[in-house]
C-alpha cells in the first residue's frame, strides 16, 4: 500500500511539474536606470492570443522631472503604443503576433538627469485550461490517473488528478496576481521614498542657503561697525 501511495504521489508531482513548466502566466519586473540623452530597450517573447499587461513608473529623476518616453514595438517593428514624457501608465492588449516584443525607455530629451524606471510586464493566456488534444484514428485515449484514498469510515474514494492540477493551477494564478500587485505596491513605496528624499533635499538646501546668508550678513555688520570705530574722523570728534 505504501508503494502504491508513493508511486501515485510521484505521478501527481510529475504532472503538476509538467503543468507548472508550461505556465499560463509569465511576469517580468525590472528597474532600469536610464542615463540622460540615452535610450534603453529590452525584449519579451509573446504568443498569439496572450493578454499582455505593461505597467511602468518613474521612481527617481535625480532632482529633475519624473517623466520618461515609453514605446512598445511588435515583432515586425510596428509601433503599438507610444508615450511621451509621462510619469506612469498601464497598457493592456491582446497579442496578434508571436515573437520578440520590444519595450524602449527613451530619456534622450534630458541633458543632466537620469531616470530610475520600474517596468512590469505580465503575459497571460486567455484560456487558463489546457487545450484538448485531438485523437486521430488508431490512437488510444490517455488513461485518466486517479488518486486513491480512504476516508474515516474506511470507504475507498478516488479523485481525478486532473481536478487536483486544475485547482493548483488556479491557486498558482491567484498567487501570481497577488505577487504582481505586491511588486507594484513596492514600486509605489520606492517612488514615495524618492519623492520624500527629494523634498527633504530641497528643504535642506534652502535652509543651508538661509543660514549661510545670515552668517554673511552678520559678519558684514560686524566688519562695518569695527570699521566705523576705527575711522579717525569719528575718534577726533569724541
Amino acid at each position: 500500500m505504501i508503494n502504491m501511495y508513493y508511486l501515485t504521489s510521484c505521478i501527481i508531482i510529475s504532472i503538476i511539474c509538467k503543468n507548472v513548466n508550461s505556465q499560463y502566466i509569465y511576469e517580468t519586473d525590472m528597474n532600469f536606470r536610464v542615463d540622460p540623452g540615452s535610450r534603453t530597450c529590452f525584449f519579451e517573447h509573446g504568443k498569439v492570443g496572450q493578454m499582455m499587461e505593461v505597467h511602468y513608473e518613474v521612481l527617481d529623476g535625480q532632482h529633475g522631472d519624473l517623466d520618461i518616453s515609453f514605446d512598445i514595438l511588435d515583432p515586425n517593428g510596428v509601433k503599438l503604443l507610444s508615450d511621451y514624457k509621462r510619469s506612469q501608465n498601464t497598457f493592456i492588449m491582446e497579442l496578434e503576433h508571436e515573437g520578440e516584443y520590444v519595450f524602449c525607455l527613451d530619456n534622450s530629451y534630458s541633458i543632466m538627469n537620469s531616470k530610475l524606471v520600474f517596468v512590469d510586464v505580465l503575459m497571460e493566456n486567455k484560456d487558463m485550461e489546457e487545450e484538448s488534444t485531438v485523437v486521430g484514428e488508431g490512437e488510444e485515449l490517455e488513461e485518466i490517473i486517479q488518486w486513491m484514498g480512504v476516508d474515516e469510515a474506511g470507504v475507498t474514494y478516488y479523485v481525478d488528478v486532473s481536478n487536483i492540477t486544475e485547482t493548483l493551477m488556479r491557486i498558482l494564478k491567484s498567487v501570481g496576481h497577488a505577487r504582481h500587485q505586491l511588486y507594484r505596491y513596492g514600486a509605489m513605496k520606492s517612488r514615495d521614498s524618492y519623492i520624500a528624499f527629494e523634498d527633504t533635499f530641497i528643504v535642506d538646501m534652502w535652509s543651508s542657503f538661509q543660514i549661510t546668508f545670515m552668517f554673511i550678513v552678520g559678519m558684514l555688520q560686524v566688519y562695518m561697525i569695527k570699521k566705523l570705530f576705527k575711522n579717525p574722523c569719528y575718534v577726533n570728534k569724541h
